[in-house]
């Protein structure tokens, strides 16, 4: 097998095991007719791995943030506010 051929089962492989691994989207490219087809390197598909587990890792970053809470009702803020002071009361007494 020449090196090109090595590299091509190389990429081939690799594409392959992303592709089961997860749900890896993979676009083909239409080459017209008679032309010389360029041989992709094997870092490009790396580099599109990379940026695929870097764009997973951002949305669970985003949707492991805690989204603001809901603001508390008056009647909320007034139990807080006295178990609080009752809180602050007993703990301040000798």
């Amino acid at each position: 097998m020449s090196s090109a051929g090595d590299e091509r089962a190389l990429a081939h492989a690799l594409v392959s095991s992303l592709a089961r691994r997860d749900g890896t989207l993979l676009l083909p490219v239409l080459v017209p007719a008679g032309a010389q087809a360029p041989s992709i390197h094997p870092l490009t598909v790396l580099l599109l791995a990379q940026l695929r587990q870097v764009t997973l890792e951002r949305d669970a970053y985003r949707d492991w943030i805690p989204k603001a809470p809901a603001p508390l009702s008056d009647e909320q803020l007034r139990s807080r506010a006295a178990e609080t002071a009752s809180f602050l009361a007993r703990r301040d007494s000798p």
